[in-house]
């Protein structure tokens, strides 16, 4: 990875890392590193899916839900119930819908695949 790829990465997720070697280890799949040694982004990818679901319900809550001013507890509400947000929220982070989001944003290119991988035509 070159320095203009980290430049153009960070541009489409508008963040400046200040550590560019975790950004490459974000790219590296397994295979390459078992192959060739080093870090993947086996660790970086669980954090990752912590905090989306950290954002993902902060999303929703802010989208659908509200407090009550007028309440004597300023109780907080939501449109939908439990299930509900639960299901927009499996949408938003299963797999195809963030496949599809790294394809739009055109990051897939920057992945740091091993030959198992390219051979198999994993991409994502």
């Amino acid at each position: 990875m070159e320095e203009r790829d980290y430049g153009f990465i960070e541009g489409q997720i508008g963040y400046e890392f200040k550590n560019k070697d975790l950004l490459r280890q974000a790219f590296v799949r397994r295979s390459y590193s078992k192959e060739n040694g080093g870090p993947d982004n086996e660790i970086l990818e669980f954090i990752g899916d912590k905090a989306l679901d950290v954002a993902v319900v902060r999303y929703l809550t802010e989208s659908y839900g509200y407090i009550d001013d007028d309440s004597q507890w300023k109780e907080y509400f939501c449109d939908l119930n439990e299930g509900e947000l639960t299901d927009y929220k499996r949408e938003l982070v299963e797999r195809e819908m963030l496949s599809h989001r790294i394809d739009e944003m055109d990051l897939s290119q920057y992945l740091i695949l091993g030959k198992g991988d390219i051979k198999n035509k994993v991409f994502k």
